[in-house]
């Protein structure tokens, strides 16, 4: 079992469900991972922060935590997942005036309804000039968008692919 917190509520999670005062630090591409484990009930407590790993261990050391260099994983999979920072990404592809379809790409911090996606896509068209006068609902029809939401989980999985070894 994984439980995933932010890096400021770390400290707490290690104190209030783990026996170990000892934590794995590991600097993957632009973020540093953090892992605690009790191997015995199968049960990781992981965390992400966009500081160093120096800083993250002389944080984790000022709260009496002992450190190292590594990482705790299991068969579930990679831990770059819903960590603070990755957004969930929007991509439409709509029929445009050219002769290819338009792509229009977007980042929110909230996971966001198709229909919020073609809204905000709609009113950055209407505010640049690129649609006129329609209705929201003509537009959708004219547009005949197709709108794909990746998750945070997913871009982590995407970045971990494109990595040879997260870490350690």
């Amino acid at each position: 079992m994984t439980l995933q917190v932010d890096f400021e509520h770390f400290v707490a999670a290690i104190q209030r469900h783990l026996s170990t005062k000892f934590v794995y630090v590991c600097q993957h591409e632009s973020r540093t991972l953090l892992t605690a484990a009790d191997p015995e009930k199968a049960f990781v407590i992981v965390s992400s922060t966009r500081t160093s790993a120096e800083d993250a261990h002389a944080t984790l050391k000022e709260a009496g935590l002992e450190t190292a260099e590594g990482m705790w994983r299991n068969d579930v999979g990679s831990y770059g997942e819903s960590f603070d920072g990755f957004p969930f990404i929007a991509a439409v592809s709509y029929d445009s005036e050219d002769e290819m379809p338009g792509v229009w790409v977007d980042a929110y911090p909230e996971m966001p309804t198709q229909a919020m996606v073609l809204k905000a896509l709609f009113d950055e068209f209407r505010q640049t000039g690129e649609v006129g006068e329609v209705s929201f609902e003509e537009f959708v029809r004219q547009a005949n968008p197709n709108v794909v939401i990746v998750s945070p989980t997913e871009v982590a999985s995407f970045l971990d692919a494109k990595s040879e070894t997260p870490c350690p």
